[in-house]
């Protein structure tokens, strides 16, 4: 990939982690803020099933925030774009799509139906057949 693409990437990249930061930074505020007392404890529990909801949200960006600050650095390496498993180089078109991809086309079909394939032993390894032919 050309150092423009990936340079657009990169830049997406920051954009997207500052706009996960202000607002995981809000919810916090918002958090702080709303320590209203209810006097019907239906409203407090629906309340509190809300933040619940958002700090289980925020949660998952927390990951995504992970990953984003893992492929800047992946970027400033020069590691970007090349698979953690084989080494080769990972597509473009792929890139593109999704920039935070550390696997090949290939090795990630290759993970995926092996985790498929495990994943159908284990459902099927506690069940008993009574074939009796």
């Amino acid at each position: 990939m050309n150092k423009d693409k990936t340079a657009s990437i990169r830049h997406f990249l920051v954009q997207k982690l500052e706009d996960l930061r202000t607002s995981a930074n809000h919810t916090i505020l918002k958090l702080k803020k709303s320590d209203d007392k209810f006097a019907d404890p239906f409203d407090q529990a629906a309340v509190e099933a809300s933040k619940a909801t958002e700090l289980n949200c925020r949660d998952k960006e927390w990951h995504l925030l992970l990953d984003i600050k893992e492929t800047i650095l992946r970027i400033d390496r020069g590691l970007f774009g090349i698979c953690d498993h084989c080494g080769h180089p990972i597509s473009q078109k792929k890139l593109m799509t999704a920039p935070m991809s550390k696997l090949c086309v290939m090795c990630q079909e290759k993970i995926e139906y092996h985790h498929s394939k495990s994943k159908r032993k284990r459902r099927y390894a506690g069940r008993t057949s009574y074939n009796y032919a």
